[in-house]
């Protein structure tokens, strides 16, 4: 294959990534997640541009809008660390989905080894 036909590869989805993990597709429903600078909380972007700690109240995104809302938080990390685009189902509530659920379940929740510590040791 030559520069001038990069063959059917070139015509795929984009792929998205943030720090070295690979997100999926550029396809499909998704929302923006990081983790709050100042104390390391899961937090997502709702649809003004700041952060919130509820996943209900996170915008969903697709497409090119997912790409731009994840450029814009990845250049201004100065409340947010991390950033990167989270699959998601909107069907019956916002929530993960695709391979990276319990990843992101566990995220949200924290250790898992030690469940006296962290988010569901607040919530037992």
């Amino acid at each position: 294959m030559s520069a001038e036909n990069p063959g059917p590869r070139a015509q795929a989805p984009a792929k998205i990534a943030a720090g070295g993990v690979k997100k999926g597709r550029n396809e499909g429903e998704k929302i923006l997640t990081a983790n709050r600078l100042r104390d390391g909380v899961v937090i997502y972007r709702m649809g003004d541009g700041s952060w919130t700690e509820d996943i209900s109240r996170a915008q969903v995104v697709e497409g090119e809008d997912a790409i731009g809302a994840l450029a814009m938080a990845q250049a201004d990390e100065s409340e947010s660390v991390g950033a990167y685009l989270m699959d998601v189902e909107t069907t019956g509530g916002t929530h993960p989905s695709g391979r990276g659920r319990l990843r992101e379940e566990i995220r949200e929740a924290g250790p898992t080894i030690h469940p006296q510590f962290g988010r569901q040791a607040e919530r037992a």
